[in-house]
């Protein structure tokens, strides 16, 4: 039966004009409409439909966004499809997007799966929707805020898009969009989203296998009625033959958007077609861009003839069917362009020349492209054109028919198949306007749209095409506004997600760079440029262009480079090989050997320190290059701030004097890492390396990493690859080995080597201060007179700058203006008069508790000390400072050299040096005190005792500044010398001849030469590679420092030989008149030996009998001390021997084995330390379990300190070899130890899982929840013991964590927990005698005192009420009056009383 509901336009009663004329205003619901007034009929035969008037469509109008309805049903055909979303084609040429959760119930419930874990069922959108699948759906108008623009989505939920549908109205043939809920045995049951439909689809009828939550079209094959609820067999049909048969269905709403139905046309219009479906049963259009052909027009389909054609959408209201009659709209814009002999592919951005203009029609200009496809210019972009008004005739005056046009593809729409375009002479003169444009490796123009901050970096526009920078990949100390130009290189081009990838960074934009920007190009031992963008513990991911990454195992870089890499961090890899589309990675050769000075040039001054860049002669040799210019390539290193000065106070102020630009020298340290602090070093002293490295070497090194006991350092020997490891406790005296000790990385020590093993490869070295410090104070001075110089050089460059701070001198008197007191610090903040840019600074130490002068207000003030980094000016407004301190031109009064005993007060206290100032005298300089005496010096001993604002006596320590040190440190080191420095012995030694076998003549000329002068840092000029190196290395020193070198040698060899040194001075020349040739033979060698035993043994003295027994007596008297020592039990063994004695006379003891394993732990000795306790676990007898649970827990904790590799394996043979619980519980203590909080949680609920019946597990495991301020996990860790522990094991659970939360200041729940259970169980005196004494201890007497009024009153036994009574009294005699005691007293007596009579 056919509907013959009224249809009214929204609002009401139809009140329309009869004007048959204005068709622009008729348009409701996407259709022209007119108005018809019908035929009075005779009143009597007038029904209600006739009277109202009725809408007429005669226009085939396309869907546009206005008439889109809300909800309204809506075929689509998918055109993209990523992890998250849909893109769908709507008909109008619209697009809308639907997303997971618009799929079907099912497919939401399993994405949600997916993200709890469980992924067996998900599937990705992009493998449930192929590209030109059509779908229905309904239609939702969203706004975006941001953008100011409303979008459209598309629900295909069944459950939305059926809502509408009757189960009672289902009938056998209606076609659906339905999706799997879930696959059984025999067949998938289907969500219908039709209330009280149930479908199945059986395995037969399935063509393919099909996933949870997929849409597919499906035919009901049988169904069967019921009154609540019908059942279905389905079967699936394919997107081309969804055709209803013209007698199935009368109710338009059963008839979805996708069905195939036969289309009779009655009326050709202008713009489409008018006829019925259904067997004339209902009216439906076919817009001219939905014909079967694209270049089809309304004439070309006769009268009353039937064609297919595929429902579109239906009007809500109206019930009109707009249809199309192009139904293998699959078919892509590449499928219907394909090369033929009259054309071209055309793609979008792609640009027809002869375009021409065919009619106009619905919604813009239709053309004819390249003699075969359709193209429409849409009138809205001919109005974009143009701003305020303008005349619509003539714009379009110039699209005559015939007329010919230059257009630009936009784009395809699959439904309407036609390509949509633009003739607009600024997309036309576009380069770059789709992604197809861009390559991996071109260097392009962007223009900065905006910062995104989900990224760190900003999108930006190249052309007409997104791209985005992001944060890793912008060059550093560049200021970004929007509507910035940015020269970048192309690094990848995403067409799946329609984008580009660039960076601005100078490594990829420097001549002659080397891109990896395809797979095959990665060949086995090619260098290509590449950026880090993830640091993990074992290896480095590298991301070169065209998305290919690289992984780089630090297995296969030296242990020196392990850390040395960062995110962000671009340089050059060498391809090691290539496994499937990962490529493999390692470090090309050094460029540069350590210790070599190369010329560089500053380009980014970042905050970690200054970028720079090497320019040399390349090796590769351009024969496309003319002969006569020069091929050259850059290098680009860094120079870690720590680097720029062995000051750390310095450190900024050499960076301000570096800015981009600079040109200056660095020392390589390791392969990309150079310091400019190390290039004195280098200059005068020859790299070593580790042929030539000797025993007793003092060698310049600097911190690598540092923690609390292990400090591990960088050598300058070439040839070895492995940091030094040191025992924190190896750098302090033995005097202050309790004082903490604060390492920095990058910070500068001397070391002395100890041994160095040839097979292993392997030198061990001692930073201890006695050990690579003379002992001279003169030393110190002279570091700090090396400190004072590179403070005058940074003020020399920055007068050389201009800076205002320049302009300042250390004593000088100043105008400052006071400003006010900093709240942090409590220092006063002044400004300098005639300097707005300069502060003045004086220290809270120096104001003291006077009031602050007004602000505003001027005074004069002395400059103490100037902080060049930051332009601050440390000052001091005392009177007594202004006139005893004079301007300081750094010279020290006669008067004054080598005093000791001076008075001073200490000014300031800075980070290398302490300001002080002389009490007595007229006007003095300032006297500047080290607060080290050497690098080495790590417990700050030089001045530790000196504080801000105190008096202290000083001693001077040179001779022409005003250095000096504490009086107690000089009486401390002034009489010191140690053999390890010969300088200040006076030997008369004849220099010897030199002889340097790792440096040629002619390499000792050319660097003399080099050191006699200054060397400009050209970039090219001294880029050249000779012998193997780029740069200069090696200074060779002096001639005296030579003499003195051998001198040096010659000494040390007279201390190791005594006896023997007159052998040494002896002059052979003088003897026979001539000088003497080496002896190279082993014959004259033996002679020369047997000469000098000969003349050692005549100088030694015969001893008398006398002397001989005070001998034997002494020596009687120190064996017998040796054997008293070691009987002694009490005696602490210090050496190696004595711990081996000690556990041979203890063998089961653990406490001997573990003080054994502490003091190699202390000597460094770890591997020696782990075979003790595999010594000590053989050794201890089996019956001990306890001392062996000791040492397997010693052992766990050397392996969780010092090579976590291996804990897991050991804490593996610990399990098996002991009670496990009792080796977890003493682990968690170690971790605790080790603060090692995310593996404590882990094995806290291993242990929870594994021993769960065990109480003490649950005590320690809350205790440990506190101890990780986790107080919220202990309550229910407390109701999940009382969930798995035995019935009468939960008093004492409770009990348990009652004393942690009271031990952990948290009463209130104690109070409760024990509350409770003396309420439930009265008879426990135990717990009532632990309630009151937690009470106590907690200060709460009050409520101990409550508690122990309702003990008395419980009715127990009389030796149980003896327990309580007692209590009471005792607790009133401590913490109460006599009043009280006496009461209690009386209670008792009372109790006693009524148990008589209760036994009477």
């Amino acid at each position: 039966m056919i509907s013959n509901e009224k249809s009214f336009p929204r609002g009401g009663t139809a009140n329309l004009q009869t004007n048959g004329d204005s068709s622009t205003s008729n348009i409701v619901f996407g259709a022209t409409q007119k108005k018809v007034k019908k035929a009075q009929k005779p009143k009597e035969k007038q029904t209600d439909s006739e009277n109202n008037e009725q809408l007429q469509v005669v226009s085939a109008e396309t869907l546009t966004f206005d008439s889109l309805q809300e909800h309204m049903l809506v075929m689509g055909v998918v055109k993209d499809a990523d992890a998250t979303s849909l893109q769908i084609s709507l008909p109008g040429r619209m697009t809308a997007r639907a997303q997971v959760a618009d799929i079907s119930d099912a497919y939401a419930r399993v994405a949600q799966s997916y993200m709890a874990g469980d992924s067996s069922e998900y599937r990705g959108l992009s493998e449930l929707f192929s590209v030109g699948r059509i779908v229905y759906g309904s239609a939702i108008k969203t706004e975006n805020q941001e953008k100011n623009r409303t979008s459209l989505v598309l629900n295909l939920k069944p459950s939305d898009v059926n809502s509408n549908l009757k189960h009672s109205n289902i009938k056998k043939g209606f076609i659906f969009s339905g999706a799997i809920e879930e696959i059984q045995e025999h067949g998938c049951i289907i969500e219908t989203g039709i209330e009280g439909l149930h479908a199945f689809m059986a395995n037969a009828e399935a063509a393919e296998k099909h996933h949870v939550g997929e849409l597919i079209f499906l035919k009901v094959k049988q169904i069967q009625h019921n009154a609540d609820q019908s059942t279905c067999q389905c079967t699936k049909v394919e997107q081309d033959q969804l055709k209803i048969k013209s007698k199935n269905e009368t109710n338009l709403d059963y008839i979805l958007p996708g069905s195939i139905v036969k289309f009779k046309v009655s009326k050709q219009l202008k713009n489409g077609l008018e006829g019925n479906i259904m067997n004339e049963a209902f009216r439906g259009y076919v817009n001219e861009h939905h014909l079967g052909e694209a270049l089809h027009t309304p004439k070309d389909y006769e009268l009353n003839e039937e064609y297919l054609a595929r429902v579109l959408y239906v009007m809500p209201l109206t019930k009109i069917v707009y249809l199309t009659f192009n139904l293998d709209i699959s078919v892509t814009a590449e499928g219907l362009a394909k090369e033929t002999d009259e054309g071209q592919l055309l793609r979008k951005g792609s640009i027809v020349e002869k375009a021409r203009v065919l009619r106009h029609g619905t919604g813009g200009i239709v053309l004819l492209l390249n003699q075969k496809y359709k193209g429409l210019i849409s009138y809205g972009s001919l109005k974009s054109n143009f701003k305020g008004n303008y005349d619509q005739d003539v714009v379009l005056a110039k699209y005559t028919r015939k007329s010919k046009h230059s257009v630009r593809v936009l784009g395809y729409d699959v439904i309407e198949a036609l390509y949509y375009c633009s003739d607009d002479p600024n997309v036309l003169n576009e380069k770059l306007y789709t992604l197809e444009d861009l390559h991996a490796g071109d260097i392009v123009s962007a223009r900065i749209v905006k910062q995104e901050s989900k990224i760190g970096g900003y999108s930006v526009k190249i052309g007409k095409v997104n791209g985005i920078i992001e944060q890793l990949q912008l060059a550093p100390n560049i200021r970004y506004e929007a509507g910035q130009r940015l020269r970048c290189r192309v690094l990848d081009v995403s067409l799946e997600r329609k984008i580009c990838y660039l960076s601005n960074r100078n490594e990829y934009l420097s001549k002659g760079v080397k891109l990896l920007t395809t797979l095959e190009a990665a060949q086995t031992g090619k260098v290509y440029t590449g950026s880090v963008v993830k640091c993990e513990s074992n290896f480095v991911l590298v991301k070169f262009c065209s998305g290919i990454k690289g992984v780089l195992h630090k297995q296969r870089v030296s242990g020196l480079m392990e850390n040395s890499f960062f995110e962000g961090q671009t340089t050059k890899f060498r391809i090691a090989g290539r496994n499937l589309e990962q490529v493999l990675l390692t470090l090309p050769e050094d460029k540069f050997q350590p210790g070599e000075i190369c010329p560089v040039e500053v380009t980014n001054a970042l905050d970690s320190g200054l970028e720079v860049k090497i320019t040399y002669a390349s090796d590769d040799i351009d024969e496309s290059q003319p002969e006569d210019e020069q091929n050259t390539e850059e290098f680009v290193g860094l120079v870690p701030l720590r680097l720029l000065s062995d000051y750390v106070d310095l450190q900024s102020a050499q960076k301000r004097t570096h800015p981009v630009g600079t040109h200056t020298d660095a020392a390589c340290i390791l392969q990309n890492i150079f310091s400019l602090r190390e290039v004195p070093y280098f200059s005068e002293n020859i790299t070593k390396d580790w042929t030539t490295v000797q025993v007793g070497d003092i060698l310049r090194a600097h911190v690598k990493h540092a923690s609390e006991q292990i400090v591990e350092l960088l050598l300058p020997v070439r040839n070895y690859n492995k940091l030094v490891k040191l025992h924190v406790k190896m750098l302090c005296l033995s005097t202050g080995q309790g004082v903490p000790v604060l390492l920095e990385p990058d910070q500068l020590l001397y070391v002395k080597v100890l041994s160095k093993e040839v097979e292993t490869k392997t030198l061990t070295v001692s930073a201890k201060l006695t050990d690579v410090w003379s002992g001279q104070l003169t030393d110190t001075a002279k570091l700090v007179e090396s400190y004072l110089d590179e403070v005058s050089q940074i003020k020399q460059t920055l007068k050389e700058m201009s800076a205002p701070i320049a302009k300042f001198t250390v004593g000088d008197t100043v105008n400052v203006l006071f400003k006010g007191i900093n709240p942090t610090t409590n220092d006063w903040v002044y400004t300098v008069d005639g300097a707005a840019t300069i502060t003045g600074l004086m220290v809270n130490s120096l104001a003291g508790t006077g009031a602050a002068p007004e602000v505003g207000s001027k005074q004069p003030a002395v400059i103490l000390w100037i902080d060049y980094a930051n332009d601050i000016l440390l000052i001091s407004n005392k009177k007594r400072d202004i006139e005893h301190i004079g301007s300081s031109n750094n010279e020290l009064p006669s008067n004054l050299i080598g005093k000791s005993g001076m008075k001073a007060k200490v000014l300031l206290k800075l980070d290398s040096i302490v300001v002080c100032s002389l009490k007595k005298g007229g006007t003095n300089p300032l006297v500047f005190c080290p607060l080290r005496l050497h690098p080495n010096d790590v417990e700050h001993s030089a001045s530790a005792s000196l504080r801000q604002g105190d008096f202290c006596n000083l001693a001077f320590i040179h001779n022409k500044l005003p250095i000096a040190v504490p009086e107690t440190v000089w009486k401390l080191w002034k009489g010191v010398k140690r053999v390890a420095t010969v300088e200040d012995e006076k030997v008369a030694v004849k220099p010897k001849k030199i002889k340097l076998e790792s440096v040629s003549p002619t390499k000792l000329t050319a660097q003399k030469d080099i050191n006699g002068k200054k060397v400009k840092a050209l970039p090219v000029q001294n880029g050249k590679k000779a012998n193997g190196q780029l740069f200069f290395e090696d200074k060779q020193p002096s001639k005296a420092q030579i003499q003195k070198s051998n001198a040096v040698d010659e000494a040390t060899a007279k201390a190791r030989l005594p006896g023997i040194s007159n052998f040494w001075d002896t002059d052979l020349s003088a003897l026979n008149g001539k000088r003497q040739e080496s002896v190279s033979s082993d014959e004259e060698e033996d002679a020369a030996e047997a000469a000098a035993n000969e003349a050692s043994a005549s100088k030694k003295k015969r001893l008398s009998a006398k002397e001989k027994a005070k001998a034997e007596v002494k020596e009687e008297q120190r064996l017998r001390e040796i054997e008293e020592r070691n009987a002694d039990p009490n005696q602490r063994p210090e050496t190696i021997d004595q711990f081996e004695r000690l556990v041979l006379s203890e063998p089961n003891s653990s406490k001997s084995w573990i003080q054994y394993m502490s003091f190699l732990l202390s000597n460094t000795e770890i591997d020696k330390a782990r075979e003790i306790a595999r010594r000590a676990i053989k050794t201890i007898s089996f019956r001990e379990t306890k001392e062996l649970r000791n040492m397997w827990t010693a052992l766990i904790n050397l392996e969780l300190s010092y090579n976590s590799s291996n804990f897991d394996d050991v804490l593996k043979e610990a399990l098996n070899h002991n009670d496990p619980l009792e080796t977890y519980l003493n682990l968690v203590e170690v971790l605790k130890s080790h603060n090692l909080k995310e593996r404590l949680i882990n094995t806290l609920n291993l242990i929870m899982r594994k021993f769960r019946t065990e109480l003490q597990v649950w005590r320690v495991s809350a205790d440990a929840y506190f101890w990780m301020d986790m107080a919220d996990r202990v309550q229910p860790t407390l109701q999940r013991a009382l969930g798995v522990l035995p019935k009468n094991q939960h008093i004492n659970c409770i009990v348990a964590f009652a004393k942690l939360y009271a031990q952990h200041n948290d009463n209130a729940m104690a109070q409760t927990l024990l509350d409770d259970i003396v309420t439930s169980y009265p008879k426990r005196i135990d717990i009532w005698v632990l309630y009151v004494d937690m009470l106590i201890k907690c200060g709460l007497i009050e409520s101990a005192r409550n508690v122990l009024e309702r003990a008395v009153l419980q009715k127990l036994q009389p030796d149980k009420m003896l327990v309580i009574y007692k209590k009471y009294l005792d607790f009133e005699q401590k913490h109460g009056t006599e009043v009280n005691a006496a009461r209690v007293k009386q209670l008792a007596e009372q109790y006693v009383q009524s148990q008589n009579k209760t036994l009477k």
